[in-house]
């Protein structure tokens, strides 16, 4: 009893309707889920799965096959399985390395592709062309902006209209 008395009182949190409250000042913090290691729901599958091949070779439909004559249909669908695998990886291998011999042809090709187009669009070709046709280049000199008035507009509608009735 001694020992009763020494101990101290401990206070009881009571949760009523009739309890005093204070008033909060700051949000309540929110509790974060624990985190997960990726691939943790594949775990259980894993196990169950383990047990189940565990428990396979001792099953009466494995005995039974193993020493029948369905064990030789079983082997020869696995093994034309493999070949057939083997197979499609070797056409897969086949189709990437076209793949890559085309890619490697297509960038041997393009800087010869960019050096021929930089010679059609160069200026000075351009100039020559222009000279063949008759053309000149404009001067500095001679640019400037057009005004137009209100007559100007009533001369263009009746050249136009003039243009027209001649057809």
């Amino acid at each position: 009893m001694a020992a009763a008395a020494t101990a101290p009182a401990r206070r009881v949190r009571v949760n009523s309707p009739y309890t005093r409250t204070k008033a909060k000042s700051a949000p309540a913090r929110t509790r974060r889920a624990p985190s997960r290691r990726p691939g943790a729901h594949l775990i259980p599958i894993a196990v169950g799965t383990a047990s189940a091949v565990r428990q396979l070779p001792d099953s009466s439909l494995i005995v039974r096959m193993t020493r029948g004559r369905a064990w030789i249909g079983v082997l020869g669908v696995l093994l034309v399985g493999i070949v057939a695998l083997n197979v499609v990886t070797l056409s897969l291998s086949a189709t990437q390395s076209s793949v890559e011999r085309n890619i490697t042809a297509l960038d041997q090709e393009n800087p010869f592709l960019r050096s021929r187009e930089a010679q059609v669009s160069s200026a000075p070709r351009i100039r020559r062309d222009a000279a063949a046709l008759g053309l000149t280049a404009a001067t500095t000199d001679g640019l400037g902006a057009v005004t137009a008035t209100p007559r100007d507009a009533t001369i263009a509608a009746q050249r136009l209209a003039a243009a027209a009735g001649g057809y």
